[in-house]
């Protein structure tokens, strides 16, 4: 596997920012949705779950509670450009749906 030396660059990053904007909690939901937030550690952990399945650059992270069970949806974009969408369960941090 090759290794991507703005990964590790891109994800400090994103954890600084989420430590100093959400408190240690990002939260990927509208307001007016109640859904459960995703620690750092989780945020990261899906991110590194995504990136080993399908290298790319980060670009969104959102969460979703489905049926009792939290799910991340990691968006990524690989070196030609192509989007990627993989969902995660974040207890199991298993992919289990890509696009």
């Amino acid at each position: 596997m090759r290794r991507h030396p703005y990964v590790t660059d891109l994800l400090a990053g994103l954890v600084i920012t989420l430590c100093l904007t959400g408190g240690g909690h990002a939260v990927a939901a509208p307001s007016d949705q109640p859904t459960s937030a995703l620690t750092v550690d989780e945020a990261m952990t899906c991110m590194r779950t995504a990136v080993a399945a399908q290298a790319g650059l980060v670009k969104a992270v959102e969460v979703d509670d489905e049926k009792g069970k939290r799910f991340c949806k990691v968006k990524n974009m690989d070196e030609k450009g192509k989007r990627h969408t993989l969902q995660i369960d974040v207890q199991t941090n298993q992919v289990v749906k890509t696009k």
